[in-house]
């Protein structure tokens, strides 16, 4: 063999060691490359998910405050409008006649089966005829006043009956409240 030959045959070999390499290294940069690339996407799932997720719970959080604030607003206007009743019953019940308003207490004593003990007026009680439903329930008018927009107290031995206006009004508020709820949030 000539040394040309040799040389030639070197040569070849050479090059095909380069491209073989050549070959070897692409193949290793492609992988590499695609390896990355998915690494990548998975990567911009996983932010994307946890973007979603911090959004979704950002957005619970707000629509969770947003219904507190209306259900605080609702409950607040829901009890002013519960006192503005209380206070138009008290007004409209005060502004009776005489006779009409002892009526009602007439009424209230009957229904409550009173008919002896002491009576203690409130100290906003000025429209009762006191002397007539003193006689007839055979009551015992006491000096003291009790706080009270209206109504009075009877004592009966150790049985006191609070029959102010004030737990008048209130029990029929609250014994009705539900329908009053009803009303204000227009379920009726």
């Amino acid at each position: 063999m000539s040394i040309e030959k040799v040389l030639e045959r070197l040569e070849k070999e050479k090059e095909f060691k380069i491209e073989e390499l050549r070959e070897k290294k692409e193949k290793e940069f492609t992988d590499f490359v695609t390896k990355k690339e998915k690494e990548f996407e998975e990567w911009k799932e996983q932010i994307k998910r946890e973007l979603e997720n911090r959004l979704k719970k950002e957005e619970e959080t707000l629509t969770s405050q947003i219904k507190l604030k209306y259900l605080t607003e609702s409950a607040k206007i829901e009890t002013e409008v519960v006192y503005n009743l209380k206070s138009e019953l008290l007004k409209r019940v005060k502004k009776l006649s005489k006779d009409k308003y002892t009526d009602i207490w007439r009424s209230i004593l009957l229904r409550e089966k009173i008919n002896e003990g002491s009576i203690l007026l409130t100290k906003g009680e000025d429209s009762l005829d006191i002397e007539t439903l003193s006689k007839e329930f055979n009551l015992i008018l006491r000096e003291e006043r009790v706080e009270g927009m209206g109504g009075f107290i009877i004592e009966k031995g150790n049985v006191i009956i609070d029959l102010t206006l004030d737990t008048i009004l209130e029990e029929l508020v609250n014994n009705n409240i539900l329908d009053i709820a009803k009303i204000l949030r227009g379920e009726m």
